[in-house]
């Protein structure tokens, strides 16, 4: 990795703090978060809306002096504005007075100094075959991959069946051809824990649909080794939809055909891992064809577009149901 890279950029593997400040003080660590992420981050919430998360904030974060709000609206530790060069006489520094909104929405937020390149930035790319859907509701890793990425090249490829500690359901053993009997003299996750965070640390977490595989590993290390992620992650969803808008659908299957890439065992952990790090590595080159040469660039690229946001349950119960009507239509 080049010498320049921060050395805090990518993901890490930390004991979990006990509650939800220190958990937002670990995780501001590295600079400002927006309400959004931060909160999302802090309380394990996928969908949160940012009036909701501007409420949570400042309920849980503003009457601590160890945090601050900065006038873009993003939230940071005290010690991380004190005394840095390029303050204002508040002690901001004026590029966080220039935060616009689009870079309060990413995922992750600026580390200090210049951006990463994306050709210097290490990915880990990600994919977990589970009993189920809820990893927060007893469902288990069956199967991890992990590919690295470096330098826009496919590097090793670390692949380990689990034993998940509950019996595997009919159709996921249908789907992934993942058996109880293959996995019953295989480890725990526990036991593979310390290879997963060796493989993960200081590299930019990377899957297809990049939540899923992330919440499973995070509960698989919060539950066995008592560590939880943090850190950039990158969702090769979102991206293809970006990079590749006239793609009817995103599926793994539909962006490994476009690039011509051939999944050698489709629903098992080591083919959609190498399948998708292959599919990284030609959208990559595809934003540097567009002009994007860091990682503040590929945010920018995925932050949430303005004016646009994600229908609610009530917007879905008002459209189940028809308007009142004024007049009488029918004949």
């Amino acid at each position: 990795m080049a010498d320049h890279l921060p050395t805090k950029f990518g993901t890490t593997a930390t004991p979990r703090p006990t509650t939800l400040s220190a958990r937002a003080m670990q995780r501001l660590a590295a600079g400002p978060l927006d309400a959004v992420t931060l909160m999302r981050q802090v309380c394990q919430v996928e969908r949160l809306q940012t009036d909701a998360a501007e409420r949570m904030a400042q309920a849980l974060l503003g009457s601590h002096p160890e945090f601050v709000r900065l006038p873009s609206g993003q939230w940071a530790l005290a010690a991380y504005i004190e005394g840095r060069p390029g303050s204002d006489a508040s002690g901001v520094p004026s590029r966080l007075l220039e935060t616009s909104g689009a870079e309060s929405a990413t995922q992750t937020s600026p580390r200090a100094g210049a951006s990463p390149r994306l050709r210097d930035i290490d990915f880990a790319v990600v994919d977990v075959e589970t009993t189920g859907t809820q990893a927060g509701g007893g469902d288990r890793i069956t199967e991890i991959a992990i590919v690295q990425v470096r330098g826009g090249e496919v590097g090793d490829v670390f692949s380990q069946l689990v034993n998940p500690g509950r019996p595997i359901p009919p159709y996921i053993t249908a789907l992934t051809q993942i058996t109880w009997e293959m996995v019953r003299d295989q480890p725990s996750f526990r036991h593979v824990a310390p290879q997963v965070m060796e493989r993960l640390t200081g590299a930019v977490f990377v899957a297809h649909n990049a939540a899923f595989d992330w919440r499973f590993v995070s509960e698989e290390l919060r539950r066995g080794v008592g560590h939880e992620l943090a850190g950039p992650r990158l969702c090769t969803v979102r991206l293809a939809k970006r990079l590749l808008p006239d793609l009817p659908r995103r599926s793994l299957d539909h962006v490994t055909r476009y690039f011509n890439i051939e999944i050698e065992a489709r629903h098992r952990a080591a083919g959609d891992a190498v399948a998708t790090a292959r599919a990284l590595t030609h959208m990559l080159r595809l934003a540097e064809q567009a002009g994007l040469r860091t990682w503040e660039d590929l945010e920018h690229l995925l932050a949430p577009q303005r004016g646009r946001r994600r229908p609610t349950a009530g917007d879905r119960r008002r459209r189940a149901f028809p308007l009142p009507a004024d007049e009488d239509f029918i004949a």
